[in-house]
């Protein structure tokens, strides 16, 4: 079985939140990205995964371009 998996940045909160959810009711599962308060994204990612998916939120400030390598990396291990 081949399982869909969607990428959202700023999943944490708003607009982004919103995709994530309507992704997960759909059965997708979802890698969402946060800025600052891992709280909040993780609590997202634990509702997420109550719906019954697979979620996970990794940290990426996408202002600063040399921090993509490590969630690149970081990105590879949670997949």
């Amino acid at each position: 079985m081949i399982r869909k998996i969607a990428l959202i940045t700023g999943a944490s909160r708003g607009l982004g939140r919103n995709a994530a959810e309507h992704l997960a009711a759909r059965g997708i599962d979802v890698i969402g990205t946060y800025n600052s308060k891992a709280d909040e994204a993780h609590a997202v990612a634990a509702r997420l995964e109550q719906a019954g998916v697979k979620a996970a939120m990794l940290q990426l400030d996408v202002s600063d371009s040399s921090s993509f390598a490590g969630f690149a990396e970081r990105l590879g291990t949670t997949l």
